[in-house]
């Protein structure tokens, strides 16, 4: 491995914890190492191929392999003695897994997990696979040792051609001009995906509510317990329920449907009891697939969690009232049931919602999925995001508050306030989607809250992503910083399972822009926009959250000002009138009529200063560039 490449994976990897994808496989048969230089440097020095196992470890199928062909003894004492077996976390490492996942779509790789990589020790691969029994995974090994002896010099250049060939299906970074027509051909896209899902709420598409619907009468939702799976496997992602939380807050604000507005609390809902660990008010990164079942001694299925039978309702809940949820959900005797009906008026019947509570606190009471404990700076803000927009559109101040514990627990761990640096989880340096998506959730909070220190904060991680990502050159953020060199180029920016850095940043500067007129960042918007031209223009459907963004830039923003008395309920009702309608880009403030908190919204926003109250009622202003007029 070159030196260079070396010293960047010593700066990655140093102070990490290690990840449950790696712990859960100890003690095994197979001498597992965590991705990292020690590793990688056994592996030069021996002359070994690697075998790279991508995953995570909420996967099922990742789950399924570690139990069954990684503790085949065959495979074991293949893998030890021929190969450096690695472990590398997607959850912890999202950049180099990415690059290692093109590699494997240019190989013809389907793209279910965990892939399967043999290695040069110069991390070029030479094999690989998706998901396979225990047999193809003892013969891909067999032959990939043999290849390794046998034919080196051949399996080294081919190596080298896998790379290059995926680094083909790199970013194309074809500057364009980006005309509003854009927005339209992009809005034809068809999708699950929430961020496109959102994207077609804001163009008020029709189709949008319609899918939105479609999608929470499939098994993809929690319809007990709320949030959403990753079907038809049962694994929940932080990331996942923070996105689909806003796309259905969103579809709310704009069609007033109380069904969408029921799908983001529940999401939310869910959100908070099975993601929040009790001593923490930070998010972790994921709920498993699999859980705990006793059937022939313990055994871990997919699933098992939100599997019901006929007889166990019916123990529980009686016969009469049992064979009304058997009939709402289809469930058949004998049969693994998970509950879920596809005519949303089932649910109506107010009769029911007791029948379901109960079936859901027994369903907590089992044995839980286990979760990834790893605190991860991107993806929670992404949840504070969710949680302190539906805090300010529904009133509702758990969620506000949530919010704010969130933002408080993930900055005193990860934010090294004198450095200047964020962490990507537990010491590991961050990504510029890191960055950007914990300076949304920064600004939400300080919108829904009005606390001033919100705002400072968000300015100051911004302040650092422009001086260790912004490339004036390319126009954009540049992604990728933590990849060996050896995987340079691979990655694809786009806004597929966590929105884009520079989607996130556009909207970011946007804001920015209204409540600070800071020229630096009011030029970079147009610049992100322009750098990705062809892209929106050749694939738009993979940017649908910087086509929301661009389209945010295009209409009218401005800052909705409401000055009042915090304890008066008409200034509630004032705030909370502004919030619940959607609005692509505007910022709501709040700026009370005296007192400490008044002072420290004027000295960071001077152009408040000037704004009052009239016999102590709520006056509302429209401010742009500035200046600010009474409504």
């Amino acid at each position: 491995m070159p030196r260079l490449a070396l010293i960047l994976l010593l700066a990655t990897t140093t102070l990490h914890a290690t990840p449950r994808f790696v712990t859960d496989a100890a003690g095994g048969p197979v001498a597992w190492e965590g991705w990292g230089p020690k590793a990688l440097e056994r592996a030069r020095k021996e002359n070994k191929p690697v075998f790279l196992v991508v995953g995570y470890a909420s996967s099922f199928e990742c789950f399924r392999m570690q139990r069954e062909a990684f503790l085949n003894g065959e495979v074991a004492a293949t893998l030890n003695a021929y190969f450096v077996p690695v472990l590398l976390d997607r959850l912890e490492y999202p950049e180099i897994a990415e690059a290692y996942e093109t590699i494997a779509r240019s190989m013809n790789v389907p793209g279910a997990f965990p892939i399967l990589l043999a290695l040069t020790p110069s991390l070029e691969p030479f094999a690989a696979s998706g998901p396979v029994n225990t047999t193809d995974l003892s013969r891909m090994l067999v032959i990939s040792a043999n290849r390794w002896v046998k034919e080196r010099d051949a399996v080294v250049a081919e190596g080298r051609r896998n790379v290059e060939k995926a680094r083909e299906l790199g970013e194309k970074r074809g500057p364009g001009a980006v005309e509003q027509s854009l927005l339209e051909e992009i809005a034809r896209l068809e999708s699950n995906d929430p961020m496109a899902l959102a994207f077609l709420v804001r163009m008020k598409k029709p189709a949008a509510a319609e899918a939105l619907h479609r999608l929470a009468l499939t098994t993809a939702r929690d319809q007990l317990g709320g949030g959403f799976h990753r079907a038809p496997r049962f694994e929940k992602m932080l990331s996942d329920q923070a996105l689909y939380a806003i796309a259905y807050l969103e579809a709310w604000q704009i069609t007033r449907n109380p069904e969408f507005e029921g799908i983001a609390r529940s999401t939310l809902d869910a959100a908070l009891r099975d993601l929040l660990p009790p001593k923490d008010r930070a998010f972790e990164a994921s709920q498993d697939a699999h859980s705990l079942v006793p059937a022939q001694g313990p055994e871990f299925w997919n699933g098992a969690f939100y599997i019901w039978k006929t007889d166990e309702v019916v123990h529980l809940l009686g016969n009469d009232p049992a064979a009304r949820v058997i009939r709402l959900y289809g469930m058949k005797e004998g049969a693994r049931n998970v509950l879920s009906v596809t005519e949303s008026q089932l649910l109506k019947d107010d009769s029911l919602a007791p029948l379901l509570a109960k079936l859901l606190d027994v369903r907590q009471k089992r044995p839980q999925p286990f979760r990834e404990t790893n605190l991860i700076s991107g993806i929670n803000g992404l949840m504070i995001s969710a949680l302190a927009r539906a805090g300010a559109a529904l009133g509702e101040r758990k969620y506000a508050d949530a919010a704010t514990a969130a933002a408080l627990s993930v900055t005193k761990a990860l934010w090294n306030a004198p450095k200047k640096t964020l962490a990507h989880s537990s010491g590991a340096p961050a990504t510029a989607d890191d960055y950007a998506m914990l300076v949304q959730g920064l600004l939400d909070v300080f919108e829904a809250t009005y606390d001033v220190k919100w705002l400072d904060l968000a300015m100051a991680i911004q302040q650092r992503q422009d001086q260790l990502f912004w490339d004036d050159s390319a126009g954009r953020y540049v992604t990728g910083s933590t990849l060996p060199e050896t995987l340079r180029g691979l990655l694809v920016e786009s806004d597929f399972e966590t929105p884009s850095a520079n989607a996130v940043a556009a909207k970011n500067l946007l804001r920015l822009v209204l409540l600070t007129g800071n020229q630096t960042w009011a030029a970079r918007p147009p610049m992100i926009f322009t750098s990705f031209g062809m892209r929106l223009r050749n694939s738009g459907a993979q940017l649908p959250e910087l086509a929301s963004a661009y389209a945010a830039s295009i209409d009218h923003p401005n800052i909705v000002v409401v000055a009042g008395d915090p304890r008066r309920q008409a200034t509630y009702d004032a705030l909370r009138a502004v919030h619940e309608r959607y609005d692509p880009l505007r910022f709501v403030l709040f700026v009370p009529s005296k007192g400490p908190a008044r002072d420290r919204i004027t000295r960071a926003l001077p152009f408040t200063a000037a704004l009052t109250t009239a016999d102590e009622n709520p006056v509302m202003y429209d401010c742009a560039d500035g200046e600010c007029r009474r409504r």
